[in-house]
């Protein structure tokens, strides 16, 4: 896996710490470009952290909401 060239930022940052990454760290990219593997764009965070942060940029979060509120209305949201 560590030979792909997607997986530069990972092998950079686990340089920069000194450390592997956990099985549930990832290294997320601050400016969402994924070419700019400067260490400045790079911050280890937990997966749950990660989705969190991405469902709420994206507004799932939102809609999920709204799926709570109209639960039992409408039996398929697709």
């Amino acid at each position: 896996m560590r030979d792909r060239p997607s997986d530069q930022h990972r092998v950079l940052t686990e340089q920069r710490l000194g450390r592997k990454l956990g099985p549930n760290e990832l290294v997320d990219h601050a400016n969402e470009d994924k070419t700019d593997n400067s260490p400045t764009n790079l911050n280890v965070q937990a997966r749950g952290a990660h989705t969190a942060h991405h469902n709420k940029t994206r507004g799932l979060g939102r809609l999920r909401k709204a799926l709570r509120i109209t639960r039992g209305t409408e039996k398929k949201l697709y």
